[in-house]
């Protein structure tokens, strides 16, 4: 089936750090190697699988009403993730049970047809711009901001979970394809978010001290 990937993407000649993501994950799901596994699919994005992971997270994250616990969860797994991008790893490591995680038939397909037309259409914004850093300096530099949003989520704050998922929503883009401009945008809504946590804090702190002036 014709998925629109543009002609200059299918072109051999593009270095591979160079490759449009919608081109690597358009091949990513048309291997005929077997049932196509999370793990697999982070392999094929190689070091730009963190940011893979960062969009699939931060998708969750903005989900109106979540399960209890969940946010907890996706904090900790931002958290491994930026250590290891702390480390310098080109490739994410999963837990087992994630990495093993079988996608259905149905949920390739749907990758295939529209989620490969999505990232064409954010590629129209985002590209290769701005990253003076190599590949590992890039992500032990991003690893802090990964780590902050972890923590935030992994606190129960309530209400505070659609900023840090559009952080590293805005991260994960930017890792995947180079661009600078994307990293930024993440880096400044994440830099809100530490502010409104701060802010949080603080108020916390001056109803405590005032509390025990209060008589009904």
């Amino acid at each position: 089936m014709e998925t629109g990937v543009p002609t200059a993407a299918r072109s051999h000649h593009v270095p591979p750090g160079e490759l449009p993501l919608s081109r690597i994950l358009h091949e990513a799901l048309s291997q005929p190697e077997g049932p196509l596994t999370v793990g697999r699919l982070a392999e094929r994005m190689e070091e730009r699988g963190f940011g893979l992971i960062l969009i699939l997270l931060a998708l969750v994250t903005m989900i109106p009403i979540l399960p209890p616990g969940t946010s907890g969860i996706v904090g900790l797994l931002y958290v491994v993730g930026a250590v290891q991008m702390a480390m310098g790893r080109r490739r994410p490591w999963l837990p087992r049970r994630v990495s093993e995680y079988r996608l259905s038939e149905r949920t390739v397909a749907g990758l295939r047809d529209r989620g490969v037309a999505l990232l064409q259409r954010v590629e129209r914004f985002s590209r290769p711009r701005w990253t003076p850093l190599g590949d590992e300096a890039l992500l032990r530099a991003t690893s802090v901001v990964v780590l902050a949003m972890g923590v935030v989520l992994f606190l129960p704050l309530p209400f505070l979970n659609t900023l840090p998922g559009l952080s590293m929503l805005a991260i994960g883009v930017g890792l995947m394809n180079r661009d600078g401009v994307f990293l930024l945008v993440g880096t400044g809504l994440a830099g809100v978010v530490v502010a409104l946590v701060g802010l949080g804090v603080e108020a916390l702190k001056a109803f405590v001290r005032w509390l025990p002036s209060w008589r009904p």
